[in-house]
């Protein structure tokens, strides 16, 4: 069995690699970089993400994990990386205007589109990711449920799919 975990954990390395030698290389050729939608989506996505990462005062590594993860899940290059770390630590040291950023997103993404939708699970999930929800992370996110035109009862409905302690 031992084996079986040690050829799994080579595997794992291995394909990381390989991403990361795949974004290289499109970011070498020029095929990585965000066109400015994807940069406004990347940017607000991430900005809010750590501006709510750190509205308890503490960033976790849950938090931080999560970040990755999403960096993943949307197959950002190099430059998207580079760009979604850049944004996280703006919303992390409250260099960002969340009304603002909310209002630019919702021009292009209104309430109900799908992009809107990854936007708020993202942010739930991020909420969510340490366990707990302190009451300053819960005013960031009725905010969020506000701006994108979202019913107020959404966030308790949503919020209670997730075991949180207050």
């Amino acid at each position: 069995m031992g084996n079986d975990s040690t050829a799994s954990g080579k595997f794992e390395g291995i394909r990381g690699i390989l991403n990361d030698i795949r974004l290289l290389l499109g970011d070498l050729l020029g095929l990585g970089k965000p066109d400015a939608e994807e940069r406004m989506v990347i940017e607000v996505f991430f900005g809010l993400m750590g501006y709510l990462a750190k509205a308890d005062r503490l960033v976790s590594s849950h938090e931080s994990n999560l970040a990755n993860t999403v960096m993943d899940e949307n197959d950002l290059s190099m430059a998207g990386r580079e760009l979604a770390m850049a944004a996280f630590e703006r919303g992390m040291t409250r260099n960002i205007n969340v009304k603002a950023e909310l209002l630019r997103f919702t021009d292009t993404h209104p309430a109900g589109s799908e992009t809107a939708n990854r936007l708020y699970d993202v942010l739930l999930r991020l909420a969510a990711a340490d366990g707990r929800l302190d009451p300053r992370e819960y005013a960031t996110m009725q905010d969020v449920t506000q701006a994108l035109g979202l019913p107020a009862v959404t966030l308790d409905n949503k919020l209670a799919l997730f075991t949180l302690k207050r």
